[in-house]
C-alpha cells in the first residue's frame, strides 16, 4: 500500500470514529457516576444497580431488541416515563434517596429492576 493511499484510510477511520451516533449519551459535565443498564427480551441486564446515598447519578438504558415489552421505561414512584428507541442510549439523571431503592419498570410493569442506596 502506498503511503497517499495509507493517509487516506488513516483519515477514513479517524472521521468515521470522530462522527459517531446521534444518539449518543449526552455530555455528563457534572461529573456524576454513570451506570449501563441494557434492556434485552427477558428484561434488565444488571436488573440491580447500587449508587452512593444522596448522591447524584446518571442510568443509561439501552434497548437491544424489539422482542420483549421493553420499549417504555417507568420509575413509579419518582413519575418518570421515557421512551426506549431500538439501540438508542437514554439517558435518567437522578439524586439517589438516603436509603431505599428506587424501582423501575417495563411500560407493562412486567420487567423488573432497582437502584439502590448503599
Amino acid at each position: 500500500m502506498s503511503d497517499a493511499r495509507r493517509v487516506f484510510v488513516v483519515i477514513g477511520i479517524a472521521l468515521a470514529s470522530a462522527c459517531g451516533s446521534s444518539a449518543a449519551t449526552p455530555p455528563n459535565p457534572d461529573g456524576r457516576p454513570e451506570i449501563a443498564v441494557r434492556v434485552g427480551a427477558e428484561g434488565y441486564d444488571p436488573a440491580e444497580v447500587t449508587a452512593a446515598a444522596g448522591a447524584p447519578v446518571r442510568l443509561v438504558f439501552t434497548r437491544t431488541t424489539d422482542e420483549g415489552c421493553g420499549q417504555q421505561l417507568v420509575f413509579p414512584s419518582l413519575d418518570i416515563r421515557r421512551d426506549l428507541p431500538l439501540n438508542e442510549p437514554v439517558a435518567v439523571d437522578l439524586t439517589m434517596p438516603a436509603d431505599g431503592r428506587v424501582r423501575f419498570t417495563c411500560g407493562m410493569d412486567m420487567y423488573d429492576g432497582a437502584l439502590v442506596a448503599r
